[in-house]
């Protein structure tokens, strides 16, 4: 074992999860290759074509990283290794895709050296919070939504198209709205006057404006995003439940504060539980809604989180309330990664899927593809840790609180979900799909009851990756 740069402000009492490096690029692989074997592959998007290249150059630089962290280089060989890195990207789009050489060259630079820069960054913009396999994970996100903002909101800008898809429209507005979220966020960092409370909320305004105006195509964002909410009944009738379930949520902090309940890894299932009511219904029936809703909420918790991080009055007591009572052990650093993190991890199926919205199964086990998030994490993980903590007694190790009680548990309530689902016709299964299925499920309990790595960011990616093998 070769030593580690101490330099680097890691996540404490986990290990690194170097191989972390290759879940986000493993399951865009996943994704292609299925639809290759499906004769799909004509019908995917360029971008997403482009997107799976990228992240291979992503993983091939997260092995240059390591090795940089590691001490097996230094800065000057890592960044010869790092341009080889760009430039075999470059010739992949070429070869592969057939692109011209000034994009070429764009698409296989500018992501790797972003991704270089980003991942080395921050571990001192935020540290002790992630372990370097955690860090490979999120870096590989905000890389692959800058590139994808980067190719597609130019097009909508310049092309002024009239005729936009619901997906295309939906796309565009959490592309801008995330994109100021990003600029604000980093303009907050980077500049000190924006700390106080005043100029928060001044620059918030400004963003918020900004966003709201942006066009799209040839109506501004917000005109977009009333237009599809306020399109289709069950639409807002889908956001009413929505609001109903975040005032029970409310209603739930409020009433474990005020009687002044200790907190258990196992109270905070709740929100596991309310985030499969939501995510349940809107995978099956309301896709396109759930899409949307999941990168605003996303936005919100960013924001809501700056502004506890600059103790933004008039909610900053709030907020720093709220978090204190339901932070998790692993959340060691100055940020409260967990409530992004559980909205993240039951969204990766969405956002990874080329057409998530296309709900026609006929692709197979798509419906229950895209439930990866929600049944590893809402129900199998809910499970381990509810159960492990009232009935385990039988520990995998002395090192670890995951008892086997709890694992069986896992396993065999998403095995009840997953039954459920294909009794209600919500999930085609055959023998071979349900055997899929199935070691999912297996593999993502006892991943969950061994790793020390953040279990929403880790077992979803794991479920998705395996079921794309259901062909």
């Amino acid at each position: 074992m070769r030593p580690i740069d101490k330099s680097y402000a890691t996540r404490p009492g986990a290990s690194e999860g170097w191989w972390l490096c290759s879940l986000v690029p493993s399951c865009y692989a996943a994704t292609i290759w299925r639809n290759f074997q499906h004769h799909q592959n004509a019908h995917l998007p360029q971008d997403y074509k482009r997107t799976v290249i990228v992240t291979f150059g992503l993983l091939l630089h997260s092995l240059v990283i390591r090795g940089q962290i590691q001490a097996r280089w230094n800065r000057r060989q890592a960044i010869v290794l790092m341009s080889i890195v760009a430039a075999l990207c470059s010739v992949l789009l070429g070869v592969c895709l057939a692109e011209n050489i000034v994009f070429c060259t764009f698409s296989g630079f500018l992501p790797v050296l972003l991704y270089d820069r980003t991942y080395f960054s921050i571990f001192s913009m935020i540290p002790k919070s992630f372990t370097f396999g955690e860090a490979f994970i999120v870096v590989q996100g905000i890389v692959v939504f800058l590139y994808g903002t980067l190719l597609q909101l130019p097009r909508l800008i310049i092309q002024q198209e009239k005729d936009l898809s619901d997906m295309k429209i939906i796309y565009s507005i959490l592309q801008v709205v995330l994109l100021g979220i990003t600029t604000l966020a980093l303009a907050t960092y980077r500049i000190k006057l924006l700390r106080n409370s005043f100029s928060f909320w001044l620059a918030t305004l400004i963003t918020g404006c900004s966003v709201a105006l942006f066009p799209i195509g040839r109506l501004p964002t917000i005109t977009r995003l009333v237009l599809f909410v306020a399109s289709d009944p069950h639409t807002l009738a889908t956001m009413a439940t929505y609001m109903a379930l975040l005032l029970c949520t409310v209603c739930f902090i409020k009433w474990q504060f005020n009687n002044g309940h200790r907190t258990t890894t196992a109270t905070r299932k709740v929100f596991h539980l309310l985030i499969v009511l939501v995510y349940g219904p809107g995978l099956w029936y309301q896709c396109r809604l759930l899409f949307l809703a999941s990168g605003l909420m996303l936005g919100l918790l960013i924001v809501l989180e700056m502004a506890r991080l600059i103790q933004l009055s008039p909610i900053a007591g709030i907020l720093n309330t709220t978090v204190n009572m339901f932070i998790d052990e692993k959340d060691a650093g100055p940020v409260a990664l967990t409530p992004i993190y559980l909205l993240v991890g039951c969204s990766l199926p969405l956002w990874l899927h080329p057409s998530p919205c296309d709900m026609t199964n006929s692709a197979g086990l798509q419906t229950l593809l895209l439930s990866a998030g929600v049944l590893s994490i809402g129900i199998g993980d809910t499970a381990a840790s509810v159960v492990g903590y009232h009935l385990g007694r039988h520990k995998w190790s002395a090192s670890t609180s995951k008892s086997v009680e709890g694992t069986v548990a896992s396993v065999l309530l998403q095995t009840l979900a997953v039954w459920g689902l294909y009794e209600t016709g919500l999930v085609q299964l055959t023998v071979t799909k349900a055997a899929y299925a199935g070691i999912a499920i297996i593999v993502n309990a006892l991943i969950e009851s061994r790793t020390d790595q953040i279990d929403n960011l880790v077992l979803p990616l794991v479920t998705y990756f395996l079921l794309t093998g259901s062909s």
